[in-house]
């Protein structure tokens, strides 16, 4: 039996998946209704990138973490053919790193949409500066990874009992490739997440008094502690990881930090487990919303309880004027 140097039994991280994966389902697609359906979210620029790593989300939680959660309970992949390893591997490495970049990108627009609002007043601005980053990092993500991902010239075997069958393509042999993935994927959405966010909530302390007249800071401090709290995740979960494997590239041993790494690689899927509870504590008027889901489920109890009643009633009326009758 194959072990992964993680402490935790594979039982055990079944039902934490389990119950993490449901608890952040039901909390995505709340939030992704509301920025979806509620028009002032919907047309609120800084959250159109948070909206699409949301739907990132969903397909991350309903296909990589039940593919996980089966291998956690049977010590073997759900499907034992190298296409599905294959298709596994680019899900897993086109989402994360589209992820970890958007919200890189999300780091640096904010600075953009507070400081720099004459950037994005036309159209036409608004499409190269917003959305065309957002539509060349997914794109670049899917195409990327289905491109190299199933290039095996070098007839690598697939293990069908570990994770993505222990597959990774044999480009990663070349070390210029490794370096640039590592330098582009890893290092510059460390810096940017890490540096974008700190940055951005000293300017907003340092520049209020300024700036007060001409910025809504009312607006624009909700935009701040959306992104502070979004990219508090990747401090904890995605920067470390980073930062050990940084060391590495510049000389500390393999060995360092190895059973840190492991683990990590385990809890950074609750980057994408805690993200929609990320976005959900800077939904504004939460309690309302959350009171207005509460009465549209009551409702929808009462009516499915209701329309039995009249039935009941009309049945008894018949029968008392059956009796009259007679």
């Amino acid at each position: 039996i194959y072990d992964d140097g993680i402490a935790i039994p594979h039982v055990a991280r079944y039902w934490i998946f389990l119950i993490s994966n449901i608890c952040s389902l039901l909390c995505a697609v709340f939030v992704l209704y509301h920025y979806l359906f509620d028009s002032t979210l919907r047309h609120g620029l800084h959250n159109h990138t948070l909206t699409i790593v949301l739907i990132i989300c969903l397909i991350w939680e309903l296909t990589d973490v039940p593919f996980q959660m089966y291998l956690f309970l049977y010590r073997v992949v759900w499907i034992q053919t190298p296409t599905f390893c294959i298709i596994w591997k680019i899900l897993d490495a086109a989402l994360y790193t589209s992820t970890a970049k958007l919200i890189g990108w999300a780091s640096v627009e904010r600075h953009i949409l507070i400081f720099h609002e004459n950037w994005i007043t036309t159209r036409r601005r608004r499409f190269f500066i917003h959305y065309t980053p957002i539509i060349l990092i997914v794109t670049y993500g899917v195409v990327l990874y289905s491109i190299i991902t199933p290039m095996n010239y070098c007839k690598r075997p697939f293990y069908y009992f570990v994770e993505m069958c222990g597959y990774y393509s044999c480009v990663y042999d070349s070390a210029t490739f490794t370096l640039y993935e590592y330098a582009t994927g890893g290092l510059l959405c460390s810096v940017l997440i890490g540096f974008g966010g700190g940055s951005l909530i000293l300017r907003v302390v340092l520049q209020k008094r300024r700036l007060r007249r001409h910025v809504n800071w009312r607006k624009h401090r909700k935009m701040a502690i959306q992104l502070l709290s979004i990219t508090a995740l990747f401090y904890i979960f995605y920067l470390p990881p980073v930062v050990l494997s940084t060391a590495h590239q510049l000389g500390v041993p393999s060995y360092v930090g190895s059973d840190y790494t492991r683990n990590a690689s385990f809890f950074a899927n609750y980057i994408i487990f805690l993200f929609p509870f990320a976005c959900l504590n800077t939904l504004p008027k939460l309690r309302i919303r959350l009171k207005n889901m509460y009465r549209y489920i009551l409702r929808k109890q009462i009516r499915r309880i209701s329309p039995q009643k009249p039935t009941i009633m009309n049945s008894t009326r018949r029968n008392q004027r059956k009796t009259t009758v007679f």
